[in-house]
């Protein structure tokens, strides 16, 4: 992998003001404004159909916005240039492997696509890196998801992009799994590696510096998660007793709850502040203790959803 001098790290790998994609009448993306330096670890988080995907796929180059302007790696993407495509090492979340492939032709193929010198040794080195050993000769349609997933994430990486951009990568992993994707992440970012991430696992999105919560197509906040977190008008509060659990549809349809779920033994329920004499008169009158807990980046987001429009048709 290429190394990025110091004196780079400011630089805005991607720069992009009011991008706007549209699907005939329905608008997938509306007024996307983002900046992602070299070494940073962003992420677009919110709940699938929010806009995540098609955020991520004009930024790298695969769809033109109708509107807005920007720049990724020096690319205008109001331009339809194709050569930005090979400066990206981008992850779809569907898989794109050639089924009747080995682990380790599908390898040497996006070598040699991205014009890799020594696609062959490249691709064999990879394998090890990986942990595809054993796996470097079965075809990928024999793949379990998990395994299919971490050759597509060396496939994006192979060419050593100085953007990635990942779309839902941990999705299918185990634990372990996931914890070596992250620390491969990590070192990306270490080595001054600008790294998108759509994800609606908000777990997740807590590793990175900076997000952007998405619902209906629109940014509703960006910044740190934990500051998203503490800015949040969400009210939380943990109900605690034997009934507790029993309480969640109740409470989930009064006015202003937004969301009621088990967490720790206890009942969690999320308000927009309106509601919470009315939690507290429920889990009162059912034996149950209140009491409150602070807003996470999860809770936020589900508020952000919650009085977000919808996206249009």
């Amino acid at each position: 992998m290429h190394s990025i001098e110091l004196s780079a790290l400011d630089e805005p790998v991607v720069a992009v003001a009011g991008l706007t994609r549209r699907f005939g009448a329905r608008t997938a993306v509306a007024d996307l404004s983002l900046s992602v330096s070299a070494g940073q670890v962003a992420g677009l988080i919110g709940a699938n159909g929010g806009g995540k995907t098609t955020s991520l796929r004009m930024l790298a180059g695969l769809l033109k916005p109708d509107a807005g302007t920007g720049r990724v790696l020096g690319h205008d993407l109001t331009l339809a240039d194709r050569s930005l495509r090979h400066d990206v090492g981008y992850m779809a979340q569907r898989l794109a492997l050639y089924p009747s492939l080995s682990v380790v032709d599908n390898l040497r193929f996006r070598a040699e696509v991205y014009g890799v010198a020594n696609a062959v040794q490249t691709a064999r080195r990879v394998v090890t890196d990986y942990g595809l050993v054993p796996y470097a000769n079965l075809p990928a349609e024999r793949l379990s998801g998990g395994w299919a997933r971490l050759v597509q994430l060396a496939a994006a990486l192979i060419h050593s992009p100085r953007l990635v951009l990942l779309d839902e990568p941990t999705a299918g992993l185990d634990a372990t799994a996931r914890q070596a994707v992250w620390q491969r992440i990590a070192s990306l970012a270490g080595a001054g590696v600008a790294v998108v991430i759509a994800t609606h696992d908000l777990a997740e999105a807590e590793r990175c510096s900076h997000v952007s919560v998405l619902a209906g197509g629109r940014v509703r906040a960006q910044g740190a998660p934990l500051a998203i977190a503490q800015s949040s008008v969400a009210r939380v509060h943990a109900l605690a007793g034997a009934a507790a659990i029993v309480l969640a549809d109740r409470i989930a349809a009064l006015p202003g709850v937004v969301a009621a779920y088990p967490a720790a033994g206890d009942l969690r329920v999320v308000t927009t502040g309106a509601a919470h004499d009315a939690v507290a008169d429920v889990a009162r009158g059912a034996g149950c203790t209140i009491a409150a807990r602070e807003p996470t980046l999860e809770d936020a987001t589900l508020v952000l959803a919650h009085q977000a429009p919808s996206a249009q048709p």
